[in-house]
């Protein structure tokens, strides 16, 4: 299936499908930011014991990361995550942030948002309806 990146029209990806740049690791971009008025980036990529990233700063967007193959321990600010396969992470950003693959390696899918002006009123979707209607059915608060 043949695929051209117009972030303006729905597209669908088979496995392994994507736009793929080579830097420290080869990172398959699902979709990007780079478009006017979009709201988050999604990658995908394998991460390498021994080649993790040096700890870093994102000024403008948070970032998710859930884990499809392998083991990592996420470190954020003072706080160390330990998360597996089919676990979840969110980091915040403006605070210093890395992780140490445990595994041989570890398969992400990695999540960017920019940060909104007005986080309470979020920017309309799907999920600020269903938070809105506080129809929570079972609180599980975050680790850590």
């Amino acid at each position: 299936m043949a695929i051209k990146k117009d972030n303006d029209k729905p597209y669908a990806l088979e496995a392994g499908q994507g736009w793929t740049y080579r830097t420290d690791a080869d990172f398959t971009v699902k979709t990007s930011e780079t478009k006017k008025g979009h709201g988050a980036a999604v990658m995908e990529y394998m991460a390498r014991k021994g080649e993790e990233p040096e700890k870093h700063i994102h000024k403008t967007e948070d970032e998710m990361f859930y884990v499809l193959e392998g083991s990592l321990t996420f470190h954020c600010g003072e706080q160390d995550f330990e998360v597996k396969k089919n676990g979840f992470i969110f980091l915040p950003r403006g605070i210093e942030h890395g992780y140490t693959v445990r595994s041989k390696e570890a398969r992400l899918l990695t999540i960017t948002s920019p940060v909104r002006r007005s986080p309470k009123e979020g920017w309309g979707g799907i999920i600020g309806e269903i938070e809105s209607a506080k129809k929570k059915l079972v609180a599980q608060p975050p680790a850590g």
